[in-house]
């Protein structure tokens, strides 16, 4: 016979039988939407690969001025070229190409011979090397190698952002090579960036939000972003901008060069980088703080600062004619 109080207890007991069901029904949802998140994320990052849509553009900025190889062990560097008297050497700002320097090759080939060069990662160069690391070492020998091949034993030099850091530390290494150092808006400084960059270096996530970023409206929010004077960003140069970010080898290089690039390194040898420099920045960079310019400014012994109002992270492109003057005034004794 069940007596009224076992009774009461075993309705009193199913409500809690019930709650611990949910719970590990709950739990168990939870446990697969994990697993199938965590393997998406996974196969996003090391499986799938964007289309590289960019491959089927045809630039008319390269038609214009001529595209020009440099064959070596290393990587297929793609250049162009202009003018005729001391050389110079513009470094493809870090993540776009030849491009990023396109109001700045006619002005500075009145008076030089201008060399404007993708490294590897960067624009149409095309590594060779399957063991290149994208670290501080292998970029500096990059630009020596280039350098090499082309003929060009000594120039001035100018880099925008990651070009900026490691022109820096080829002029630190090889102080003979470099007769003058242009930093815009450039890293190597050991600091932190921002959020989005800091983000790259983290595993599964930076493989994701680099393959994630090259769609061509993110491309252009991009670059917006980094720019004061947006009407510049037209679509002939979205397009020139975003077509080698698609290039499955330079996504790859992206985030690899967020993590292994020691710019600890370059700020230890600033004090004692004799190569004379001008450094410029634009006021309103999001990137790259203001207040980065006046600290190279501070450590190093041999410099002249340029602030520029109205412009941001990309000033050659932001700015192009006060930065293309500063840069002939500099250059002109090279």
């Amino acid at each position: 016979m069940i007596s009224l109080d076992d009774t009461s207890q075993t309705e009193a007991a199913e409500p809690v039988r019930k709650r611990r069901r949910r719970r590990l029904r709950w739990f168990r949802w939870m446990a697969a939407a994990t697993t199938l998140l965590v393997t998406a994320m996974l196969v996003g990052a090391y499986v799938w690969q964007p289309g590289e849509d960019g491959r089927a553009f045809r630039s008319p900025y390269l038609a214009q001025v001529g595209s020009r190889y440099a064959d070596t062990p290393v990587a297929r560097f793609h250049y162009v070229k202009a003018g005729t008297g001391s050389p110079v050497i513009l470094l493809s700002p870090g993540g776009t190409s030849v491009i990023g320097w396109k109001d700045q090759l006619d002005a500075l080939a009145r008076d030089h011979t201008v060399y404007v060069v993708d490294l590897p990662g960067q624009g149409y160069t095309q590594v060779k090397d399957s063991g290149f690391e994208y670290d501080l070492d292998a970029m500096v020998s990059a630009i020596g190698t280039f350098m090499d091949t082309v003929g060009v034993r000594q120039a001035a030099m100018a880099g925008n952002s990651w070009s900026g850091g490691w022109a820096l530390a080829f002029a630190q290494r090889h102080p003979g090579r470099v007769t003058k150092l242009a930093l815009l808006d450039a890293t190597g400084l050991d600091l932190p960036g921002t959020w989005m960059w800091e983000a790259l270096k983290i595993p599964v996530v930076g493989e994701l939000a680099v393959k994630l970023s090259t769609g061509k409206s993110t491309v252009r929010r991009l670059a917006e972003g980094m720019m004061v004077n947006k009407s510049r960003v037209t679509d002939q140069l979205l397009d020139e901008w975003w077509a080698p970010m698609t290039f499955h080898d330079n996504i790859r290089a992206t985030y690899l060069l967020e993590r292994r690039l020691d710019w600890a390194q370059t700020e230890r040898a600033l004090p004692t980088t004799t190569t004379p420099t001008l450094v410029m920045w634009g006021r309103q960079d999001t990137v790259q703080p203001v207040d980065r310019a006046h600290r190279f400014a501070e450590l190093l012994p041999n410099e002249q600062l340029q602030i520029l109002d109205g412009c941001g992270h990309a000033p050659q492109l932001d700015c192009p004619d006060p930065v293309s003057r500063h840069l002939q005034t500099f250059f002109a004794d090279s």
